[in-house]
């Protein structure tokens, strides 16, 4: 890790004062550890996107509460998940990570003077470690987890990570497993705290009510596509042909992952009867959501969600959402990005997991059993329920960090 601070601060300290010239605006200067706000001292926490904002959202929301007299900043390395974190609470300060540079990392944390780093999932920056123990600030992960794919690199390169991986004092891990992979790598104070995720702090939504406001009657069959990706679309387009046949009063609703996609998802669907959420007048059969923040709603409203990014090999997306609605929900076999929450789903019979093949077929076989849907359900929303401890047990950690 030596080497790789000396390259780095070489490359970006050479190239410093084009870098500098060139970032006009607000965010790119806060790349470079330039931040207006100075702290006598804060608790800074870090996050890389939108999902992994949502998920510490509650542990935020707690801190702020109980530590009012205390500053809080939040970072992320996108704007999606700036913009999210603005939303959690206008107490909190938020800015873009600064590039992991040693010199660039002592000014951000001399700037801001934390008390305690707090990073969410797998942030681990070398630099901001490095500085970290050298000013002796305390980092704790929550949330933690080490991928199928990347604890193989952390543990062949370990040799080179554990002299700063003293720097991080505890470990809140999301599950076992990753439990016994931090232990492995000889991390401290290694728990399983379970997953945040399950923490969910969503709007409640009437179902009737919202659906009518949409202009759905209480005869149709909503099935929703969330957080669709490349190749889905086209999945599901041949799986409705089949299922409108067979099912009275279907009606489909498809939010993109990306939003710039929608363009490519209308040709696909281009002979069919569509229309956009942003000039609802009615739903149509097919209706294409081209809002951000509506994903949730729409879970709310539906008699099936379908989880996108999961019949392609993208890693799937959150299904503790249409569960916290009680909305019986299908995941595709590629979901190892939330292998965990897939998995305590299973475990409660709250969940199907199915295939391009059996798509159709396992969404029929919900459409003619109102009672499996039901369970489903309601086995999916008391799973939820099961696994709320984590906050509590997050929570536990970081007051013995905080004075």
């Amino acid at each position: 890790m030596f080497i790789y601070r000396i390259l780095t601060s070489i490359l970006i300290g050479l190239s410093y004062p084009i870098i500098k010239l060139r970032m006009k605006s607000k965010r790119d200067k806060q790349r470079i550890g330039i931040i207006k706000n100075g702290f006598d001292n804060c608790v800074w926490i870090h996050a890389a996107s939108v999902g992994e904002v949502n998920a510490v959202k509650p542990i935020i929301n707690q801190l702020l509460q109980k530590y009012s007299h205390k500053d809080f900043i939040m970072t992320t390395m996108t704007s999606t998940g700036l913009d999210a974190a603005k939303k959690i609470s206008p107490k909190l300060v938020v800015s873009i990570f600064p590039i992991d540079v040693t010199f660039i990392q002592k000014k951000f944390i001399n700037k801001i003077n934390p008390e305690l780093i707090i990073l969410v999932e797998t942030e681990l920056w070398p630099n901001m470690l490095h500085v970290a123990k050298k000013k002796n600030i305390p980092v704790v992960m929550v949330n933690a987890r080490l991928s199928d794919s990347s604890f193989p690199k952390y543990r062949n390169l370990r040799i080179f990570w554990k002299s700063i991986w003293k720097a991080i004092v505890a470990v809140n891990a999301q599950s076992e497993k990753d439990e016994r992979r931090f232990t492995g790598l000889k991390f401290n104070n290694v728990i399983n705290a379970h997953n945040l995720k399950f923490c969910l702090d969503l709007p409640e939504f009437n179902k009737a009510t919202l659906r009518k406001e949409l202009g759905y009657s209480k005869d149709d069959f909503i099935v929703v596509w969330g957080s669709s990706r490349p190749g889905e679309e086209k999945l599901f387009k041949d799986v409705f042909m089949s299922l409108k046949e067979k099912i009275n009063h279907l009606k489909v609703v498809i939010v993109p992952r990306h939003l710039h996609r929608i363009p490519q998802v209308c040709e696909i669907f281009k002979e069919y009867d569509y229309h956009f959420y942003s000039k609802l007048e009615e739903p149509g059969e097919i209706l294409f959501v081209d809002e951000m923040g509506i994903l949730n709603m729409i879970y709310a409203l539906s008699d099936i969600a379908i989880i996108g990014g999961s019949f392609f090999n993208f890693g799937g997306h959150n299904p503790l959402e249409p569960a916290f609605y009680g909305t019986p929900t299908i995941i595709g076999k590629y979901h190892h990005s939330c292998r965990d929450s897939v998995d305590r789903l299973l475990e409660n019979n709250g969940l199907i997991v199915s295939d391009k093949k059996k798509l159709s077929d396992d969404i029929m076989n919900l459409y003619n059993n109102k009672e499996l849907r039901e369970q489903l359900g309601a086995n999916a929303k008391q799973t939820l329920t099961l696994n709320s401890d984590s906050l509590k047990a997050n929570l536990k950690i970081l007051d013995k960090y905080l004075k």
